[in-house]
């Protein structure tokens, strides 16, 4: 079907014009296509129109469907589709084979949705509003293994992929009946024995405490590239972590990543120096909660001279252990810091002198000292709140951290009432983004395998949303302008 042609017109006349399908249509003409027919470059004759395939692509995820599959179903019985995508019917291939091209340019069609936005005015980047979610990979958290496991499994496959013949009462149920099917399975072994090693190593190098038994560490070989952690139903499980950076006024998403971790240690930094290089460093303060407040993220924001604006987690400062009564010792905040003379003084008076120090490990293998204050044992024994205050038969002990002096600073600025009118627009902002993202786009499950997969599925659900925001943006500033007499 010809765009332009009579049956392409009247089937555009009976869609209407706030339609996901000719938003999608307005927003992705106004792009560059350079980037899109590069990914294609070297592959001889194209069948199909990249950018038909992209605005097909990007309404079905509107619509909340992240499969190719489906995808292909719709490009054959939806009108609307037949419409945007000029009457193309795509094999299924196609559609996974443009799926898996689509993170060779969907961050640069990105950078040219959130700079148009900006010199259109509707996305003002100042300030950013940061928050991360975790979204379930494409992998069973009933089907993890350990090494153990890994390796017999893996040798079964082996013996089949070098051509012994097993009966078939040999043959585990788990075994793909076909050779590609084996042959990929064999493949994600590899790799899963690569994450396996890292993670004992990883498993070995933490305080026994903290250590599991090796046979507990496990990986999955659905998506050997997913870690494992709690997701927000607190059910352990393979996913992904998506963090976005998004405009607290328009909710436009100025910039997005999505990071084989079960957590959110670490990233502030990377956000800030991708969102600067996508708005020109422009960037001046950032809107987030207390899992983004370490001291090292405070440093890092300051060497960055951008603003943070974010709560100061209790438990990254504190660590509070039972007196000897058996309730919660007196709170580090009762004893007061001397830093002219580097000691503590305590509810009672007495001083905390300064014994000595040790580097301990953070996040991305970043060391920070702490230092260790202690009064004096028999001073300790003669108090009257010696039962509430000491856990053993030592004296009191403070710890602090190198830096600590940044987050009592930090905590004193989110006191201030311009800080707490600030931080009010984060929650209203970067929440909304991510429950539009689940609720009404049904994304809480990547499709994907794999690390490049993810990424550019997390690519495209937050281009197709902030084109389909940008499009209400713009259709709402005509009508004020109309309405201005």
């Amino acid at each position: 079907m010809d765009e332009g042609s009579e049956l392409w017109r009247k089937l555009g006349e009976e869609i209407a014009s706030d339609d996901h399908a000719k938003i999608v249509e307005r927003q992705v003409n106004t792009l560059d296509r350079t980037p899109v027919d590069q990914a294609y470059a070297g592959v001889g004759k194209v069948a199909y129109d990249p950018i038909v395939l992209l605005k097909m692509t990007l309404y079905q995820l509107l619509l909340g469907n992240h499969s190719p599959t489906t995808w292909h179903a719709e490009a054959a019985r939806n009108s609307t589709m037949k419409w945007l995508g000029r009457g193309y019917r795509p094999a299924r291939s196609v559609w996974y084979d443009f799926r898996d091209r689509v993170g060779k340019f969907i961050d640069q069609l990105h950078h040219q949705s959130t700079n148009s936005a900006i010199d259109q005015g509707h996305l003002a980047p100042a300030t950013g509003a940061l928050d991360g979610s975790s979204v379930a990979a494409c992998a069973s958290r009933h089907r993890m293994v350990n090494s153990a496991t890994l390796q017999k499994r893996k040798a079964i496959l082996q013996r089949l992929a070098d051509g012994e013949e097993l009966k078939s009462s040999e043959i585990p149920r788990w075994v793909p009946a076909t050779l590609r099917g084996r042959a990929n399975l064999l493949d994600r072994m590899h790799r899963a024995e690569e994450v396996l090693q890292q993670r004992l190593q990883e498993n070995k190098a933490r305080r026994s405490d903290r250590r599991k038994h090796p046979d507990k560490v496990v990986v999955s070989l659905s998506d050997p590239d997913a870690p494992l952690g709690l997701d927000k139903r607190k059910t352990y499980r393979p996913l992904y972590t998506v963090q976005k950076m998004v405009d607290p006024v328009s909710h436009l998403t100025i910039s997005y990543t999505c990071e084989a971790a079960a957590g959110v240690a670490g990233i502030l930094a990377p956000m800030i120096d991708k969102t600067q290089q996508i708005v020109g460093g422009r960037l001046k303060k950032v809107l987030a909660d207390g899992g983004y407040c370490s001291i090292l993220d405070v440093k890092d924001s300051i060497d960055r001279q951008v603003e943070l604006f974010a709560p100061v987690s209790a438990s990254g400062t504190t660590r509070q252990n039972k007196s000897r009564s058996g309730e919660p010792q007196l709170p580090r905040e009762q004893f007061q810091f001397k830093p002219e003379s580097n000691h503590y003084v305590c509810p009672r008076g007495e001083i905390l002198r300064y014994k000595d120090r040790e580097k301990r490990k953070r996040n991305g293998g970043r060391r920070l000292y702490e230092y260790r204050y202690q009064c004096d044992t028999s001073i300790c024994n003669a108090c009257p709140l010696a039962e509430q205050c000491l856990s053993g038969k030592g004296g009191r002990m403070i710890r602090r951290s190198e830096g600590e002096e940044l987050l009592e600073a930090q905590r004193e600025k989110m006191q201030t009432d311009s800080a707490k009118q600030l931080y009010a627009l984060r929650g209203q902002s970067v929440e909304l983004v991510f429950a539009d993202d689940k609720g009404n786009r049904r994304h809480d499950r990547f499709h994907g395998r794999g690390l490049a997969r993810v990424r550019a599925e997390t690519g495209l659900i937050t281009l197709a949303r902030n084109l389909f925001r940008l499009d209400k943006l713009q259709q709402s500033a005509k009508n004020s302008t109309k309405a201005t007499p």
